[in-house]
């Protein structure tokens, strides 16, 4: 399972990717039992990187998706929120 999210820049600095992130990290392990929830975005990305911190995410390692480097984070279940 993986997060993915976009807002447009008006929409950027409200908390709404960390509460809607949150919401899902919640259905996903408490509600589907998934055992693990993967997060990823590029290395320039610091607000998607904070976004991740703060669920209790941890990092996974840079990663090449389709010639790219992304950053990958995860949570596994019992750890975290």
């Amino acid at each position: 399972m993986e997060i993915l999210y976009a807002l447009a820049p008006h929409w950027w600095g409200q908390g709404l990717a960390t509460e809607a992130s949150a919401a899902v990290l919640r259905f996903a392990i408490e509600r589907c039992g998934l055992p693990k929830i993967y997060a990823g975005c590029d290395p320039p990305n610091v607000a998607s990187i904070r976004v991740m911190e703060r669920l209790g995410m941890r990092p996974d390692g840079p990663r090449m998706i389709d010639g790219l480097e992304t950053l990958y984070y995860v949570i596994e279940r019992g750890t975290g929120e």
